[in-house]
């Protein structure tokens, strides 16, 4: 009966769906500067839940775990990013507005790894494919990171365009898909 929302102003908000009422709003980012570029604060991409927390970042702000009865911070990080959180076991996955990837312990939010090697390749929102991480970049190459150190497994090119979408994981095939269309299916070999 709770629909949590992500806005432009970089708040995440709790609104009952009965009647519209906001039950809570956190915010997660502040826009600052002189420009209206220097001060985009957006809450993009999708906001994760695991049943008692929702995971959520901003753009030029944190990421945090906040209580879904109440929006209070479980934990929160400076962590810029454009794209969702992906959520596995105790682990949650972050893509940062550079390129580096992120992981956190889910409960505490310590930092587990990050990967800088795709560093400015402007990289889709992360999935969960298996105990992989797997994110597509701007040169269309779809990338496999291992989920407990971060340490890449595998890379594909699925073609010359660039991959925004995060890619889509049923059961143990993810689906990919560049901006000019091509689609390609991927499965983990044991």
């Amino acid at each position: 009966g709770v629909v949590y929302d992500g806005t432009d102003g970089g708040r995440v908000s709790a609104v009952r769906l009965d009647d519209g009422n906001e039950l809570w709003t956190q915010t997660l980012s502040t826009g600052e500067g002189r420009t209206e570029v220097e001060r985009l604060a957006d809450v993009d991409g999708n906001i994760s839940s695991d049943g008692s927390a929702l995971f959520a970042v901003g753009y030029r702000g944190q990421i945090a775990a906040l209580a879904l009865d109440s929006g209070r911070p479980l934990w929160q990080r400076d962590l810029s990013s454009y794209a969702s959180v992906a959520l596995a076991g105790t682990t949650a996955v972050a893509i940062d507005s550079d390129g580096n990837v992120w992981a956190f312990d889910r409960d505490t939010g310590a930092n587990l790894w990050k990967q800088d090697q795709l560093k400015y390749r402007w990289l889709s929102a992360p999935a969960i494919q298996g105990n992989q991480v797997v994110v597509g970049d701007s040169e269309g190459y779809v990338h496999w990171l291992s989920l407990a150190e971060g340490k890449f497994v595998a890379r594909e090119r699925l073609g010359k365009q660039p991959i925004e979408a995060a890619p889509a994981v049923a059961g143990d095939v993810a689906y990919v898909q560049d901006i000019g269309g091509r689609l390609g299916a991927y499965r983990i070999r044991p």
